[in-house]
């Protein structure tokens, strides 16, 4: 009995990425990519109504996170797998799309010579791998914690927002805020909110 092809789904926000990655696979008879989309809210209506096997997900869409996204994604069908695919290779970004549903974290600056090979790894196996997970990262040479990595973050998605609101939405207070604020500018050696939020998106600790 011969199987039928797999279902694939592309969705990034380089149309020419998009084409050029379902005509690769597409050269495979076990695969099939049936669509690709470029915006989140396309791809959404999509997975919600129609049977897919892999869903291939850019994480940094036309600036919003997608990663965010993923329960709106697998909101009515969850029995697909996602490999995300990213410039921004590092530990913090590849937990957080493991802690998020992610079943394979991939770097577009790899081999996409080996896509097939990951894709049918990724069905075969049954259970995602998790690493194991530190309190601190390491970035280039720069040590974080988690929690600093999250307001860093915070501190670009709610730019709008003054201190006391900001620490509102930390749960913390305005003196920790402060804190880890400045021992944010002493780690990435800047001096002005405005110049952290640079060194985060920078080095690929801010999607935007």
């Amino acid at each position: 009995m011969i199987n039928p092809p797999i279902k694939i789904v592309i969705a990034d926000d380089n149309r020419f990425f998009c084409d050029a990655l379902k005509d690769s696979l597409n050269a495979h008879t076990e695969l099939n990519v049936t669509h690709t989309f470029t915006t989140l809210k396309e791809l959404i209506q999509y997975t919600n109504s129609c049977n897919l096997d892999v869903l291939i997900l850019d994480v940094n869409f036309n600036g919003q996170n997608s990663l965010d996204f993923i329960d709106e994604i697998k909101k009515v069908n969850n029995n697909f797998k996602i490999i995300a695919l990213t410039t921004m290779n590092n530990n913090f970004i590849k937990e957080k799309a493991i802690k998020n549903g992610v079943d394979v974290f991939v770097g577009k600056d790899g081999n996409l010579a080996n896509f097939k090979t990951m894709i049918l790894n990724c069905l075969t196996d049954k259970t995602v791998k998790k690493d194991k997970t530190s309190s601190k990262i390491i970035i280039d040479n720069y040590t974080f914690t988690k929690r600093k990595l999250e307001i860093l973050q915070a501190l670009f998605k709610h730019s709008d927002k003054n201190e006391k609101e900001l620490s509102a939405i930390l749960h913390i207070t305005e003196s920790s805020l402060k804190s880890h604020k400045r021992e944010l500018f002493e780690i990435t050696n800047t001096k002005s909110t405005p110049e952290l939020i640079k060194f985060g998106i920078q080095k690929s600790l801010i999607v935007v």
